[in-house]
């Protein structure tokens, strides 16, 4: 997979998250018994993470404008390895992130197995 490929994956996750499409996203992109790592939740299944999108502590995140940069992307057979940076515009300010992901083959298609999101926090 290259990075142009991943992107693409990236951009249709986008959609179905911004128009609200948790579920089709779970179904399509997450992989059986995948787990998602955040700043705002616990690690979470697909299920959970996808009820925890909807919900008001997610509202602005949601709709705020994204702009995803794929730094790396390493294969290895079936899995492949992806580092992300993310750039987010948000009513309070723009923030910096970034992502790693594992994504596995699953029924000939890339599926999220762990992914681990992060926000640059200011120095105290």
């Amino acid at each position: 997979m290259s990075k142009e490929e991943f992107q693409k994956i990236h951009d249709d996750m986008r959609a179905l998250k911004t128009s609200g499409k948790h579920e089709e996203f779970t179904k399509k992109y997450a992989a059986k018994d995948a787990i998602f790592m955040g700043p705002l939740h616990e690690p979470a299944n697909a299920a959970e993470a996808a009820k925890f999108s909807q919900s008001d502590k997610m509202a602005a995140l949601a709709k705020a404008d994204f702009k995803v940069t794929i730094d790396e992307v390493t294969p290895i057979g079936d899995v492949c390895i992806e580092r992300c940076t993310l750039n987010v515009k948000l009513p309070t300010g723009d923030k910096v992130g970034w992502s790693l992901t594992v994504w596995v083959k699953e029924g000939g298609q890339w599926k999220i197995r762990n992914s681990c999101v992060t926000f640059k926090a200011p120095a105290q």
